[in-house]
């Protein structure tokens, strides 16, 4: 039975592990490490099968208008590379998102594909008002309250190279 559940101390390694193979590169482990040292992830969860990590997700703060804004970014999503295909991601989104509204953040954006993340309920980000600067991406927003900021999201800084490719 799959179990999506918060990262524990001592899942680090094997997170890092695996981030680096679902994206096939380091640049990713990368960005997941260093989120971890300037303590900059919000929420981190896995999903584990039989004790062993299939999967993980992470959210952090993002700005907006330079402002903290109550609002999380949705990246990165990592299943094993064998394990694709079977659901493992799905089930990390919905438990993610379930906890960050139970926690009470504003709301969630997201870069992606707009036909799989709205499926989660994912909408255009520009219907809240809200703005991202790349025309290579499209930014997609949950809003779990009422939204009471309006403008660019800018994501931590970590995230520069990554966003960059």
């Amino acid at each position: 039975m799959l179990i999506c559940r918060t990262e524990r101390p001592g899942d680090g390694e094997e997170i890092d592990e695996l981030v680096c193979a679902a994206f096939g590169q380091e640049q990713a482990g990368d960005l997941v490490w260093a989120l971890r040292e300037q303590a900059a992830i919000s929420l981190s969860q896995v999903a584990e099968y039989d004790g062993a990590i299939m999967g993980h997700l992470l959210m952090s703060s993002v700005f907006i208008n330079g402002e903290d804004s109550g609002w999380l970014a949705l990246s990165p999503v990592s299943v094993w590379p064998e394990c694709q295909g079977q659901g493992i991601a799905s089930a990390l989104i919905r438990a993610a998102l379930d906890c960050a509204n139970e926690l009470d953040w504003a709301g969630v954006v997201v870069l992606g594909k707009s036909d799989f993340f709205s499926r989660f309920g994912f909408k255009p980000a520009a219907e809240f008002g809200l703005e991202y600067s790349s025309a290579n991406e499209t930014l997609m927003a949950m809003a779990f309250k009422q939204p009471t900021i309006r403008g660019q999201v800018t994501y931590h800084p970590a995230f520069d190279t990554l966003l960059e490719k």
